[in-house]
């Protein structure tokens, strides 16, 4: 293909949807520390039900919120309070947040 055709090829077949790329790229980065927070409780959070043989619903079960609820939290972009993540830690007996998201 020539590059006139390419470009003809490529117009022709350009999303009439305008990208959100700029905008969540923008949000990512204003949100960037807390997000990095919610990414270690994740990792936490999945390393202790690997360690435990636990499902997501036992896992769940045994911090006391639903599945969908720790769904949203293994995602690594729930923004919880400081306040959820001492009771997942006072529950699991596990450090979620380590020096690292800083």
């Amino acid at each position: 293909m020539s590059d006139s055709k390419s470009i003809k090829f490529l117009e022709r077949h350009q999303s009439q949807t305008p990208s959100s790329f700029e905008n969540e790229a923008r949000w990512r980065q204003e949100n960037e520390i807390w997000l990095r927070m919610s990414r270690s409780v994740a990792l936490s959070l999945i390393d202790y039900m690997q360690e435990n043989n636990l499902s997501r619903a036992a896992l769940a079960k045994e911090l006391g919120i639903t599945a969908q609820y720790l769904s949203r939290i293994l995602s690594g972009t729930e923004n919880f309070s400081l306040k959820s993540v001492a009771k997942i830690e006072a529950r699991l007996g596990v450090s979620c947040l380590t020096p690292s998201y800083v």
